[in-house]
Parts: C-alpha cells; sequence; structure tokens
C-alpha cells in the first residue's frame, strides 16, 4: 500500500496495530504515575486503619474417633434397626450433630456463656469468674465498674448500682452472679451482655467446624474465636457433649427396649400363671392326675405347629403390608429385611439388596451442596432403574406369599388332623389336653422374654461412649492475617489496583503522545518534535496569548532548537524539489499549528531565506497578533482587489521575514483561497521569495487546508502531543491524500519530555536510556 515517505509521496493511511514493547508498558506507567501512587497509598491507609479496628480471631483444634454403630447395633439382634442406620457413615452423622443447637446450647449451660463482654477483644477470664446464670435470666446490658484494689461496682441497664463491694464479695445481678477477678490498675468499665441463650449457641454453633479425614473413622473439630481463652474451653466441651450425646441416644435406646420387655414379661408371666391355676382347678374337679403317653406327644406336636403358625402369619403379614402400595418405598423394604428367612429366600433377598444399593447410589448423587438436581437424568434413569427393580420385588413377594400361604394350608391341615386325633380321646382328657397346649405356650413366651430382660438388663449396664477423644483441644493459635500482613497486602493491591487503572486509562487514552505513534497512525515521518513550554502559552508579562514567537523563548530554549531541527528537516525533504510553497495545517483546533507556522517562518528566515508568512486562516487569523499587527489590510483584501500586495504586506517584521495577514472576515474563505486571484498571488510570491509559508485552517471541520494543500510544495501535518485523537488524524491525512497534496511530513507539537525518552532538544545524540543501561549491564556480566 503506498504511502508517504521521506521524500514525500502521497497515499493512503490506514491505522496500524501498535506493538508493544517493555519501553511503552514503563511509559504508561510514567505518564500516569499519580493514579499508581494514589492507589498504592489509599489501599494499604485503608487496610490499616481497618485492621487496627479488626479484633484478632483464634482458632483451637481437637480429634474424635468415631465407632461403627453398626456393630453396636449388631449386638441387638431382636431391635429391628432403620436400613439406613447401617448405610450412613457414622463420621458424618456424629460430625453434623455437632453443629445443631441442641449440642451447642449444652455447651452454653456448661459454660455459662450467656454472659459475654461487649467487647469481643476482651478476654472473659481476666474480668469474671465462677458464673452462675439462671435460666430466668432476662437479657439486658450491664456494666462493672473496676475501681482497682478498692473493689468493683455492678451496674444496669439504667446506671443503677446492683452490687458493689470487694473482690471477695460476689457480684450479683437479676438472674446471675459472678466473682470479679481482681485488678490492681487504674478505674476501669468492662461492659458485659446477658443474651439469650439461643443466640449464644448461635454463636458457638457457628464457630464450630470439623474435617473429615479420609479413609479414617477419625475427624477433627475446630472452633474459632475472639477470646483465645475461651476457645480450646469451648471446643473441649463441645467434644465432651458430642461424647455424651451419643452415649445419651445408645442408653435411651436400651431403655426404651427394658422397659418394653420388662412390661411384656409381667404379662406373660400372669397368663401363664392364670393358665397353670385354671389347669389345676380342672384336675382337682375331674380328679385327673395326667395324660398318656399319645395324648402328650400330640400335645406336644400341636404345640411345636402352633408356634410354626405363629411366625408363618408374622410373615404373611409383613409381606403383605410391604409389598401394599403400588412402590415399595425405604420403610417397606427395611420391614422386609427384618422378616425372618427373607435371608433363606435368594430371589426376595436379591431383588431387596439390589433397590436398596440403588437408593444409596441415588443418594451418593444428590447428597451435599455439589450433588445433582432431583431434575436430572443421572437422577432419573437412577429412579427408572428403582422402578423396574419394585415390579421385579413385588412379583418374588408374591410368589414368597404363596409359598408361605401353601406352607401356612398344610400345617393348618395338619394341625386339624391332630387335633382330631385328639377329640377321640374321652372329654376329660381332650379339656387337659387343650389346657397344656394354652400353658405351655405361655410358658415358652414367658421363659423367651426373660431371657430377652436379663440380656436387655446386661446391655443396658454395659452402654459405653462409641466416640472417644483422641486428645484435647491445642491452645488457641491466631489466623487470619495481621496488621503487619494486612498493610503489605494492601501495598500490594494497591499497587496492583493503581497499575490496572494506568492501563485502563491507557486503555481509553487513544491520543498520539510520541513520534512511533504519528508514523503508526499517519504513516508520515516526524519532522520536528516541539517540547511542552510554559512560555509557548503565557507572554513574558503573564497574559496568556495564542502565539510566541521562538524570539521570545532565548536561543538556548529547548523549543528554539526543536525549531531548528524542523528547519533543517524541512530543508532536507526539499532536497531533490525544493519546497518553496509550504502550507501548515492540523487535523483540529488547538494543535499549534499557527505558531508551528510562524516559528517555521522565523527559524527560515533566520536562515538568510528571504521568507513570508501568509495567514490563510481566515476564519480564525491569529498570525498577525504573534507580531502585533493590525489585522486588516491583508490576505482577504488582495484577492478582491481592495488593495495591493505593497499595501497588504508588513516589510521586515524580522530579519529577512514578512507577513501577511489574513485582512478582513470574507463570507467565502474556500472560494477566495481555490480563486484565481490566490494562485496568481502565490505565483507572484514564488518570484519574490525563497519561502512562503501559510497558516490554513484545520483540516477536518473545513474544506480551506485541503483547497490550499492542493497547490502547494509541501503541506506539514501540526498534531498535539496527548491531545489529537488518533483517528482524527488519520482522517486529517486521508483528506490531504485525497486531494493528491504532498504531505511532506508531521509536525508533534507539546510533547511531554516523558513521551520520548530518545529525544532531547539540547544535542541531537540518542540518550542511554535505563533498558540500554541494564543490557550493556548483562552483556557485561555474561
Amino acid at each position: 500500500m503506498p504511502r508517504t515517505d521521506n521524500g514525500g509521496l502521497s497515499g493512503t493511511s490506514r491505522l496500524v496495530p501498535r506493538e508493544v514493547h517493555l519501553r511503552d508498558l514503563v511509559a504508561v506507567l510514567l505518564r500516569h504515575w499519580r493514579i499508581v501512587a494514589l492507589m498504592g497509598l489509599l489501599v494499604p491507609v485503608g487496610a490499616y486503619l481497618s485492621g487496627r479496628r479488626s479484633v484478632p480471631r483464634y482458632q483451637s483444634r481437637l480429634t474424635v474417633q468415631v465407632s461403627s454403630q453398626k456393630q453396636v447395633f449388631s449386638q441387638w439382634e431382636d431391635i429391628r434397626v432403620d436400613e439406613l442406620a447401617l448405610k450412613t457413615d457414622p463420621v458424618l452423622s456424629e460430625a453434623l450433630v455437632l453443629t445443631t443447637q441442641r449440642l451447642a446450647l449444652r455447651v452454653v449451660e456448661a459454660l455459662r456463656l450467656r454472659l459475654e463482654p461487649a467487647d469481643q477483644a476482651l478476654r472473659r477470664n481476666h474480668f469474671f469468674a465462677d458464673i452462675i446464670v439462671d435460666s430466668s435470666a432476662p437479657n439486658g446490658r450491664y456494666q462493672m465498674v473496676l475501681r482497682g484494689p478498692a473493689g468493683f461496682e455492678v451496674r444496669g441497664p439504667g446506671g443503677e448500682v446492683l452490687s458493689k463491694g470487694t473482690y471477695a464479695d460476689r457480684a450479683t445481678g437479676p438472674g446471675f452472679s459472678f466473682r470479679a477477678v481482681p485488678q490492681d490498675g487504674p478505674e476501669q468499665i468492662v461492659r458485659f451482655n446477658i443474651v439469650m441463650p439461643e443466640e449464644s449457641a448461635a454463636w458457638v454453633s457457628g464457630g464450630l467446624s470439623y474435617n473429615i479425614r479420609e479413609g479414617t473413622n477419625a475427624f477433627d473439630i475446630f472452633f474459632t474465636g475472639t477470646d483465645p481463652e475461651l476457645v480450646p474451653a469451648i471446643l473441649n466441651q463441645a467434644a465432651l457433649q458430642l461424647r455424651r450425646d451419643g452415649t445419651d441416644r445408645m442408653r435411651e435406646l436400651a431403655d426404651k427396649k427394658l422397659q418394653y420387655i420388662a412390661i411384656q414379661k409381667q404379662e406373660a408371666d400372669s397368663q401363664s400363671q392364670a393358665k397353670l391355676q385354671e389347669m389345676q382347678r380342672f384336675k382337682e374337679t375331674e380328679q385327673i392326675s395326667d395324660l398318656g403317653a399319645e395324648e402328650t406327644a400330640i400335645i406336644g406336636s400341636i404345640s411345636e405347629a402352633e408356634k410354626e403358625r405363629q411366625r408363618l402369619m408374622v410373615q404373611i403379614t409383613t409381606l403383605s403390608e410391604s409389598a401394599g402400595g403400588d412402590t415399595i418405598g425405604l420403610d417397606g423394604l427395611n420391614r422386609l429385611a427384618a422378616v425372618e428367612g427373607v435371608a433363606s429366600n435368594a430371589a426376595l433377598d436379591f431383588q431387596i439388596q439390589n433397590i436398596l444399593k440403588l437408593y444409596d447410589e441415588r443418594r451418593t448423587l444428590t447428597a451435599g451442596p455439589l450433588g445433582l438436581q432431583e431434575r436430572n437424568p443421572q437422577v432419573d434413569a437412577i429412579d427408572q432403574r428403582i422402578r423396574t427393580s419394585n415390579v421385579a420385588l413385588r412379583a418374588a413377594v408374591r410368589a414368597a406369599l404363596q409359598s408361605l400361604r401353601g406352607r401356612l394350608d398344610a400345617l393348618n391341615r395338619s394341625t386339624a388332623q391332630m387335633r382330631a386325633r385328639l377329640r377321640t380321646f374321652p372329654g376329660q382328657e381332650t379339656q387337659i389336653a387343650q389346657l397344656q397346649i394354652e400353658s405351655g405356650i405361655l410358658n415358652e413366651t414367658y421363659k423367651y422374654l426373660l431371657g430377652q430382660f436379663q440380656a436387655a438388663q446386661l446391655q443396658q449396664a454395659t452402654v459405653a461412649p462409641y466416640i472417644n477423644l483422641l486428645d484435647s483441644a491445642v491452645p488457641a493459635y491466631r489466623i487470619g492475617t495481621t496488621l503487619m500482613q494486612k498493610v503489605l497486602l494492601g501495598v500490594l493491591v494497591g499497587l496492583l489496583l493503581g497499575l490496572g487503572g494506568a492501563f485502563f486509562l491507557e486503555y481509553l487514552d487513544q491520543t498520539i503522545k510520541s513520534a512511533a505513534d504519528v508514523q503508526r497512525v499517519v504513516g508520515v515521518p516526524v519532522l520536528g518534535q516541539i517540547p511542552y513550554e510554559a512560555k509557548l502559552a503565557e507572554g513574558g508579562n503573564g497574559k496568556r496569548q495564542p502565539i510566541i514567537v521562538m524570539q521570545a523563548l532565548g536561543p538556548d530554549d529547548p523549543a528554539t532548537e526543536a525549531y531548528r531541527a524542523l528547519r533543517t528537516n524541512v530543508t532536507f525533504v526539499g532536497a531533490d524539489k525544493p519546497l518553496q510553497f509550504i502550507a501548515v495545517t492540523s487535523p483540529s483546533p488547538g494543535e499549534g499549528k499557527s505558531t508551528t507556522a510562524t516559528n517555521l517562518a522565523v527559524t527560515l528566515a533566520q536562515g538568510g531565506n528571504r521568507t513570508i508568512l501568509v495567514d490563510g486562516d481566515l476564519r480564525r487569523p491569529l498570525v498577525h497578533r504573534a507580531f502585533d499587527l493590525n489585522q486588516e489590510p491583508g490576505l482577504t483584501d488582495v484577492l478582491i482587489g481592495r488593495v495591493s500586495q505593497r499595501e497588504a504586506i508588513r516589510p521586515q517584521v524580522a530579519a529577512q521575514l514578512d507577513v501577511l495577514p489574513a485582512g478582513s472576515a470574507p463570507p467565502n474563505p474556500s472560494e477566495l483561497l481555490g480563486s484565481g486571484a490566490m494562485h496568481a498571488l502565490v505565483s507572484d510570491l514564488r518570484r519574490q521569495y525563497d519561502y512562503i509559508v501559510i497558516d490554513t485552517p484545520p483540516t477536518l471541520p473545513v474544506t480551506d487546508a485541503a483547497v490550499v494543500a492542493t497547490s502547494a510544495d509541501a503541506t506539514i501535518l501540526v498534531l498535539r502531543s496527548g491531545d489529537t485523537e488518533e483517528h482524527a488524524a488519520a482522517r486529517a491525512i486521508e483528506m490531504l491524500h485525497r486531494v493528491n497534496a504532498r504531505v511532506a511530513g508531521a509536525v508533534l507539537n507539546g510533547v511531554a519530555r516523558r513521551h520520548d525518552q530518545y529525544y532531547t532538544y539540547y544535542s541531537y545524540r540518542r540518550e542511554r536510556g535505563p533498558q540500554t543501561s541494564v543490557k550493556t549491564l548483562i552483556s557485561r556480566m555474561f
């Protein structure tokens, strides 16, 4: 793609992507060092202020071991345990109990935590001892005044004195009392609160946490608080209450079993004794001493058959109830698993275990905060498998029921035959046989319950905790960040925020700042870089002036040197074809084109060239102000024939320099600048002067500059560093190329020293920057 080279050939410009180098990043930070410094200062100060107000937090840890409840339950053969109790993780179950409100309330009651200092930074044991808080104690805010060795004074919410005395006396209040810890210092006021038990329990359970050790039956318990002396005490008490809670639950189960068996045993004993007395009275009345061997054998067979019948009836009833609904749920599965003889039925046992396994898989998928939702394809698939297995299970239950009913029918027929045989004996023998059968059944029941009662007594006496404390709570250690760490972290975060803010501002800032930006955006060489000088904006008397001529800056001023460098570059650009008619423009107003045109003309005149400066900005002329001249007559008046050139041109404004002001404001500036009179004037001036420098209006707002640029030998585009937008510069150069203007190059105006570290206005050598020094040092080392 064609572009303007050093010879000034015109082409089409485009916006080239920026290539980022390390020096560009450093330059960004130098440009926005204020925001980096501000954030690097504000964030650490904020961290320091907040850190001073924050209360340090402490944590303690202990480890407990949980024995599996399966071992405990398996010893109680007659107690039907929920299948879930045998399948859930006992370690996780006990860990969850740890965070319940019931356990926290026990900790609050044991340690009297309803009394707490209002200031969390205070240590309760340093001021309060032997605390007693009744359940009827009302909530309230109190204060204790410690008067050094003299004693204490407790005041109520309204400031009234509730109690006072020496440290040997107990401090009392409504529903609470304690002993004040002796203090030797000056008078001190300690504020404390009596809170609701539930509020303290919430604080305790909120500070408790746990971590299950994978692959073991142990887990660590943690408690976090602000009192380093109270933290381990609360943790030890929580672990102790957890141990007692498990023991209490086991003992409660054993007590219920013992009470139930005792009642059943007593009833069986009463019924057996009554039946024996009834049989004894019958024998005495009928004068029958005993039965024969055949009757006794038949009675024994009927008794055994009756026991078998009862077992079959229990199995049939349980199976029928469990399979009564459309779907056999977990409760039904538990009852089925508890039915005697199910384990011997291979088909039924397989279906039960299969469905229990599916329920366990489903619980694994949906458990916890990361578990799947109920309406999930995987969960739906398992639910479908459960429904299919339920159909197979119901079929197995029906088959088992059919088999049990067949056995029951056969047993009933056998019992009926034995009873019919018994009825063939005399009536007295038949009656006593029936009494013996009933008495035997009651006696067997009593003996069974008696054995169970003795076993339950033994189990109740041997209930032991299944939660073991492997060690006590370690001393509290501080957690979180210290004040110094917060400040250092604040410095780091502040610097990161400052860096982010600097680069974000740089991202938002799409202005041209350096010579590299000029070449990247507009694709023309940089003829000069004019440094920012306050004198270019203010006159010597402090009054603001639009244009300052370089004579006012001094011969050694950096700006003066920059304009001399601009003159040299313009001369070399025209080496093959001398540039006599030079137009100066800019993309937008306020970018320093008039100042650049004026000082370029001055430097060309100082080089011994006869030069004329023409103010071609007929809309907002400024050149006449630079030399304190009258605006009229001027260029406009010459073009319309009102005055002659001699009358309009101000001769010898400076050595070898003449000035042609703009003249009166015309209604049609573009037409005048492109008129034949203008071309004739330029041709006439070419014969009289070595250089013609014309200041034209900005390129983007109006077309005046483009009109003049078509006939100029070269056009110079003036850009202001940090002010000219990249897209504006690109549009301006595109407009000039569109009219086939010869763009000699650009002048970067108002350059800050930090925007270009390789340019100096006192010498024409390249400065050695910090990167060069580092490179040199590394090369010497290696």
